[in-house]
């Protein structure tokens, strides 16, 4: 069937480029036809001829592939029954989608993903053919479903972005919506999908109030120079006060201030700013946090509209008894039983990253034996045996033939490690319980496959640091035994079973009665205790690979970064 001139923009390479066109009217009516209009069943035989077209030449758009066979399904359930129009009237709920797709840079999202312009040429049309109308109908359709789709559970698969994210909780919930009683249901419906979690809402809120302030006004830039400190007066004092009050830091007040000095209120704001952004919060404008005060607010904006990508990657419902390790905020919260429990951890250096996942605890063991991973055993172990014959019988190491079960152990004394090349070890180590072994006196198991779990650690001077990315991998805790205590606080016979281990030292496996769900996350904006966004360092530098397959549409300008 060969399209008619009016639907030339249902390419791609023509749907991102269309502009200039007029807005929905504001008090839109049913449409008007100059000539006899076309009859429900025309409509309906040419909706039914052009969905398989429309799908078709509707591809996908960078990242995730279009919900296109959800759509097929929504009108093979109503027999091909056009979704927009009835009764030859426009369903006036399409005005409000097509207001709801321009605004949906406002999560994070692309409007040119959803066909606006597209869309907006149709409805602009004063006399539509049957097929005009037919192929209006499914590109609207496509339309909310795709965004349907990216609202509720993302735009983008997160391993094709970053090979170590592996946290991606997809629901088909979405697809309900498009099975609804009618387009109005469907329309009002769609702002629910949003993720519910506190955290996405208040992003999403800093989201808008960046991108508003940005089209009012240029962002307020503090001039290099000296550090500024409490006491100090001129022209940079009074930027640095301007650019505090831009930011949020300093609310706006009708009591008058001598704006170029800079006193103790200044000081109060600048160390809120400082704390929010991970910078040594001593209330002084140095380089640092000059250069720190001085990222756009477009910048600012895109590492927002990032994490709220990151949190329609998780699940809709989180379980209310959860281990959530923050890996950019170096620190576990436990919730359990509506009680909190919260301490620092280590995690993964850059070279080592610690996975993005999700998994169920099901069991811990008290003075562990460790199985050097054989990674470890490569890099770390062999070359310290090399040049220390006596390391291992030192830390207390075992040493078997090789992985197998049931493998014989060897005497270290007898092998000529020098001789070993890394890429051909084969031995297996493992380091007995002690006070020096690697795991410490716990570890918490939640079987996966990247071998991860959490642990006790004899280097507890790194908890003193501020970034705490030092361990291969696994998560290191800050006071285990505490941890152990809070996981089974209300089973006195496993804490029976802990108690005993603790006074035996021997190794002890503890099943837990119920998993315990463990999330591994990675955000490098959160809100702070105050619902200020917290701006973090980002360790793994996995914002850099956002912006490489994401881009980012930054205020409805219709220019991709």
């Amino acid at each position: 069937m060969k399209f008619p001139a009016k639907s030339f923009a249902l390419t791609l390479a023509v749907a991102a480029v269309l502009s200039g066109c007029s807005s929905a009217p504001k008090n839109p009516t049913a449409i008007t036809f100059s000539v006899e209009p076309p009859s429900e069943k025309q409509i309906e035989q040419s909706v039914r001829d052009q969905v398989a077209l429309m799908l078709e030449a509707f591809t996908p758009i960078a990242g995730q592939a279009l919900p296109n066979n959800s759509v097929l399904e929504a009108y093979e359930f109503r027999d091909f029954e056009p979704l927009w129009i009835q009764d030859k009237t426009l369903n006036m709920s399409i005005y409000k989608l097509v207001d709801i797709l321009e605004d949906a840079n406002q999560h994070g999202l692309n409007p040119i993903h959803y066909h606006v312009d597209v869309l907006k040429e149709y409805l602009d049309n004063p006399t539509p053919t049957s097929q005009d109308l037919a192929e209006l109908d499914v590109i609207a359709t496509i339309a909310l479903s795709s965004y349907a789709h990216d609202l509720s559970i993302g735009r983008y698969e997160p391993q094709l972005i970053d090979p170590n994210w592996q946290l991606d909780a997809p629901s088909n919930t979405w697809r309900d919506l498009l099975f609804l009683k009618n387009a109005t249901d469907m329309v009002n419906y769609l702002p629910t999908l949003a993720p519910s979690h506190p955290h996405y809402q208040v992003l999403q809120k800093w989201l808008v109030y960046y991108q508003e302030l940005s089209a009012k006004e240029n962002d307020i830039q503090i001039d290099v120079g000296v550090p500024l400190f409490e006491g100090d007066e001129g022209p940079r004092v009074a930027q640095l006060r301007a650019r505090l009050v831009q930011l949020g830091d300093i609310r706006f007040s009708t009591r008058k201030v001598q704006e170029d000095v800079f006193d103790n209120e200044l000081k109060q704001a600048l160390i809120r700013f400082q704390r929010r952004h991970h910078l040594l919060a001593d209330g002084t404008a140095g380089s640092q946090t000059i250069q720190m005060l001085n990222i756009p607010m477009t910048q600012r904006a895109k590492q927002i509209a990032y994490n709220l990508e990151r949190w329609r990657w998780l699940p809709s419902k989180l379980e209310a008894d959860r281990v959530w390790v923050d890996l950019t905020g170096y620190e576990v919260q436990t919730r359990l039983n509506g009680n909190t429990q919260t301490m620092k951890v280590v995690i993964g250096k850059p070279e080592r990253k610690t996975q993005v996942f999700f998994g169920n605890m099901t069991y811990m063991v008290a003075n562990p034996t460790w199985r050097v991973p054989h990674r470890i055993a490569r890099e770390n172990l062999l070359p310290k045996v090399q040049k220390d014959p006596n390391y291992l019988a030192r830390h207390g190491y075992k040493v078997f033939a090789s992985w197998s079960i049931g493998a014989k152990e060897l005497d270290p004394t007898t092998i000529d490690w020098k001789a070993i090349d890394q890429s051909k070890l084969s031995y297996r180590f493992e380091q007995t319980p002690d006070e020096g072994n690697a795991l410490g006196a716990y570890k918490f198991m939640f079987p996966n496959k990247n071998d991860i779990y959490l642990h006790d650690t004899p280097a507890k001077h790194l908890f003193q640091e501020v970034d705490r990315a030092f361990s291969s991998g696994c998560i290191r805790l800050e006071r285990p035994g505490d941890f152990a205590d809070f996981i089974i606080a209300n089973n006195s016979k496993l804490k029976s079973a802990l108690d005993k281990a603790r006074l035996t030292r021997e190794t002890t496996v503890i099943s837990l009665e119920q998993s315990l769900p463990v999330y591994l996350v990675y955000f490098t904006v959160v809100p702070n205790e105050n619902g200020m966004p917290e701006f973090r360092y980002d360790v793994y530098d996995r914002d850099k690979l956002m912006e490489e397959n994401m881009g980012y549409l930054a205020f409805g300008t219709g220019e991709s970064l």
